[in-house]
């Protein structure tokens, strides 16, 4: 009996860290646009010129697209930029000496006029410590990076007016009013 409560107690609690780390994450983006118009979209939106994000891995039957790691930050003022994109470790006998982030974007197609947008960031740090080793670690992200993906997305399909809403589900959505830049050639 008591391995059973041991295992429940476990299991509630790996749970409770999922959520919690879960919440730092910006919920989809809900669409009621066609995928391909949400799949050109975002592909405009990280290949913009003015922010290009070269892309790593790109898979339209999935839905998924994954940029390259792009730096954000290095030099002595690191540990001071880990924090406004994600929650900086602690750090007893090294120091951090870059901090750079890559894009994961997942669209799935709802319905044929009902698409959910999904931006996740990947961020890791490059630490040094005193004998000169170097190494990566992950940082876990504090969704401003997503939010503003998601944000620069919004605005290039329904105007500079875009911001990110939520509803009661704690999805964000724009209704049949909003305009898409890139609209349905064949509505129904």
């Amino acid at each position: 009996m008591k391995m059973s409560a041991r295992l429940l107690l476990f299991l509630s609690l790996a749970g409770f860290l999922s959520s919690v780390e879960a919440a730092n994450i910006p919920p989809p983006l809900k669409l009621l646009i066609p995928f391909e118009s949400a799949w050109t979209g975002m592909l405009e939106t990280l290949k913009d010129p003015k922010d290009e994000w070269p892309i790593a891995r790109e898979d339209r039957v999935k839905g998924s697209i994954l940029t390259q790691y792009r730096e954000y930050s290095s030099g002595p003022l690191t540990k001071d930029h880990i924090p406004k994109i994600g929650e900086k470790p602690k750090l007893a006998d090294a120091d951090w000496m870059s901090v750079e982030y890559q894009y994961e974007v997942e669209i799935q197609m709802v319905a044929a006029r009902e698409t959910l947008v999904t931006a996740h960031t990947n961020i890791r740090a490059k630490k040094r410590d005193f004998l000169g080793r170097e190494e990566w670690v992950k940082i876990k992200t504090n969704g401003s990076r997503e939010a503003a993906l998601l944000t620069k997305f919004g605005q290039l399909l329904f105007g500079d007016d875009f911001k990110l809403d939520r509803d009661k589900t704690g999805l964000r959505k724009f209704f049949e009013g909003d305009k898409p830049k890139y609209s349905d050639p064949n509505p129904p």
